[in-house]
């Protein structure tokens, strides 16, 4: 080959080289045509292969000018592939919260929220927590049974009822939003008119989370989502015994649940973040009423999303709220199935 043509046919490279650094002025099919117009573009050594008369000199600079390329374009294509990794996100589908799903029979809701409580100091933001949600799942096609501000004997019923109109087909869930304390292992939620004048009488008077758990598993329903935002300070005066402690005691889950509580073991649920805060809901709700109508994403994600969102808005203002998660649910379920 003649050296007019080694040299054209490294100008060309060298033009696809330009292009692919995007610092050309001219594209690679023009310095293909016309090698003098890439030869403002040159390297310095580039310019050194034209002007070299030695054919020895000349190959050397050829093969100097050909690993010089070659080594810068594996640099950029791995800084391009690096880039796209670290720039890489799950693309997630918009939130559209005019979602409509019309009323499906297997699938049931109770929904209860106590704030005026009685004895106890009351609470902000678990009535409207509620009927959010509520408000949220008939939306999405639940058929939604809303209690606030419950009695004991009122709560015991409703719970009753419910067990009654649920049957093996069924996807259920369970919300509640309001006082709840740990007493030796258990969950109890706590009825606007608790006394806590004992750990005896609250067991007694508060409704146990594990007998609903309990009561889903003897329906044989085809799977429970138990929410639970009663992660707060405990209620009860301190004075004398201690009438069981912060937040709420870890649980296990029977196949087909998956309960939910808005806190971990010993931790405070956030109704507020920061005094500026005007939102009507809870921390650990309002993330959820959100994600709640991502389509397409099974509830096993949806809450882990939730547990990441209310763990970085906590930490945002020196708190720490770490949603726990119990699941032992076999099969996807979703708030909004893919289409």
């Amino acid at each position: 080959m003649s050296s007019r043509y080694v040299s054209k046919f490294w100008i060309c490279l060298l033009g696809l080289f330009i292009c692919a650094s995007g610092s050309a002025q001219v594209n690679f099919f023009e310095c293909a045509k016309n090698p003098d117009k890439c030869r403002n573009s040159l390297p310095s050594n580039a310019s050194q292969l034209k002007s070299t008369g030695s054919e020895s000199d000349r190959a050397k600079l050829e093969e100097e000018l050909r690993r010089e390329i070659t080594a810068d374009l594996e640099r950029k294509e791995k800084q391009r592939m690096q880039t796209k990794v670290e720039n890489a996100e799950v693309t997630k589908p918009a939130i559209d919260k005019s979602i409509r799903i019309d009323p499906l029979p297997h699938k049931k809701a109770l929904v209860i929220g106590n704030d005026n409580y009685q004895f106890v100091p009351k609470l902000a933001n678990a009535r409207a927590d509620a009927q959010a949600m509520a408000k949220n799942l008939s939306n999405l096609g639940y058929q939604v049974s809303l209690k606030t501000d419950l009695s004991e004997k009122s709560m015991l019923a409703t719970i009753r009822q419910f067990k009654e109109s649920v049957s093996r087909s069924d996807e259920v869930l369970f919300f509640y939003a309001g006082h709840g304390v740990q007493l030796g292992g258990a969950n109890y939620l706590l009825p606007t008119d608790i006394k806590g004048e004992s750990e005896d009488q609250v067991k007694d008077d508060a409704l146990q989370l594990q007998r609903l758990l309990d009561d889903m598993s003897e329906k044989n329903v085809k799977f429970t989502l138990a929410l639970v935002d009663a992660c707060r300070d405990n209620p009860f005066p301190k004075r004398g015994r201690a009438i069981g402690g912060r937040g709420l005691a870890p649980t296990t889950a029977a196949s087909g649940q998956m309960i939910i509580f808005s806190a971990g073991s010993g931790q405070q649920a956030l109704d507020k973040v920061g005094p500026g805060d005007k939102s009507p809901n809870g921390l650990f709700t309002r993330i959820l009423l959100e994600e709640m109508y991502v389509p397409g994403s099974r509830v096993d994600n949806v809450v882990r999303e939730v547990r990441k969102k209310v763990v970085d808005a906590a930490r945002s203002v020196g708190h720490e709220q770490v949603p726990a998660i119990y699941d032992q649910v076999v099969g996807d379920f979703y708030f909004i199935p893919p289409r």
